[in-house]
């Protein structure tokens, strides 16, 4: 499904500041596999997230997704098959349309047509039954304009843009991360059952390691542009939070160095 080959990236070549972002990555994905990933900051996670969006080209190397070669597609052509919940609950909406406009203008994706300010009614009713999954009340705000929504309504329905229309694969970048407990815990157990119910090829990024072991069927661990560590099946299942820094250490002969991660 996603195949990306010695994916290579360098910002800022030839300066003091030189910096290998990615650095001969290798990585395949099967259709349906749902991966977190986990790195230290500077590890090249967002980077890797970028380069697979179009954001930028690499420097070396190449990525397929489901057989395509997408190396040099523009980020408007990738985004028809890709899509991508930041972890900023302001980007991935319009917050000055409503929630029905901004379902409606992802919904455009399927016909690739452009954007209605009017929505027709079978496609309200598909907004509001798919809304009405996720046990937030926002099937009863459908005309509330995005930007007063709280973080987590916003994720989900960031959620329910990305994947109203199927996408070939679905990209998570740390989209818990900004909120709280509670909220990120309801919004995953949403993304888990959208992911599963539609068999969806997944990566997410993700700075809680216990979730990462936990979430999907496959973790990887990236440090210094490349994937140091890539767990699966029954040695996934046996390996706990400690576990895993131990593996990290053993490998780089130093601890895990990253505030940011949470252990449980």
């Amino acid at each position: 499904m996603l195949d990306v080959k010695q994916a290579t990236k360098v910002f800022s070549a030839g300066t003091a500041s030189e910096h290998p972002a990615l650095n001969g990555l290798d990585l395949h994905l099967d259709d349906g596999e749902f991966v977190t990933i986990i790195g230290s900051n500077g590890a090249g996670k967002s980077t890797l997230f970028n380069a697979i969006c179009g954001n930028y080209w690499l420097d070396q190397g190449q990525i397929f997704l489901d057989g395509q070669d997408i190396t040099f597609l523009s980020e408007h052509r990738r985004a028809r098959q890709i899509g991508r919940v930041f972890q900023d609950p302001m980007k991935g909406t319009a917050p000055h349309l409503t929630i029905e406009e901004n379902l409606a203008l992802a919904y455009t994706r399927k016909d690739r047509k452009p954007f209605r300010s009017a929505v027709r009614k079978q496609e309200k009713d598909l907004f509001r039954t798919e809304l009405e999954k996720y046990h937030m009340d926002l099937e009863n705000r459908m005309k509330t304009k995005v930007g007063l929504l709280s973080g987590g309504q916003r994720q989900v329905v960031t959620l329910l843009m990305c994947t109203l229309v199927m996408p070939k694969l679905l990209l998570l970048d740390e989209h818990t991360a900004a909120l709280d407990p509670a909220t990120a815990d309801k919004v995953m157990e949403i993304t888990r059952s959208i992911v599963s119910e539609n068999h969806l090829t997944t990566l997410m990024i993700t700075h809680n390691l216990s979730q990462a072991l936990t979430t999907g069927n496959r973790t990887l661990m990236l440090d210094e542009g490349r994937i140091i560590l890539d767990l699966g099946g029954e040695e996934r299942a046996k390996m706990g939070v400690n576990d895993l820094l131990d593996c990290y250490a053993e490998k780089k002969k130093k601890a895990f160095d990253n505030d940011r991660m949470m252990l449980a």
